[in-house]
């Protein structure tokens, strides 16, 4: 008689996927915590929102490109010393549409900063890397 567990693949646990809209509460948690609530300026000086356009088409997606809704815009946006700094937020499998690396583009041609993280520690490394003042709550690992 064959040995049934044989042909099985060995069992590994994989982590979940987060979806996006959760990975970006998540990120917007951590960025109360580490500059000020969205929309209020830091300490430092330092304004950050996010730019919700989930539903971009609607129902006539034309009354939206006509009030200068574009496809593509970053999800985080965040205001330091008259510079703007954008960042997309991916899911670990997420890629860049194609109007997104066309605002990315947009945005670096305009001399301001563009990033794309995956997690908040990701968003963390990239504020950091731009200079931006935060409080420094939270590990630089791990968050």
């Amino acid at each position: 008689m064959a040995n049934v567990f044989a042909r099985r693949k060995p069992f590994r646990l994989t982590p979940p996927l987060v979806p996006e809209h959760a990975a970006q509460k998540q990120v917007c948690d951590v960025l109360r915590l580490e500059l000020a609530p969205p929309g209020k300026v830091s300490a430092a000086g330092v304004v950050w929102f996010a730019i919700d356009h989930a539903n971009y088409a609607g129902e006539v997606p034309g009354i939206r490109i006509g009030r200068g809704i574009v496809a593509g815009l970053a999800d985080l946006f965040f205001l330091y010393r008259g510079q703007a700094f954008l960042i997309e937020l991916k899911t670990p499998a997420g890629a860049l549409s194609e109007a997104q690396q066309s605002i990315a583009a947009a945005v670096l041609s305009a001399a301001a900063r563009y990033g794309v993280a995956r997690t908040a520690a990701e968003v963390l490394a990239l504020l950091d890397s731009w200079a931006i003042p935060r409080r420094r709550r939270l590990r630089d690992q791990g968050t």
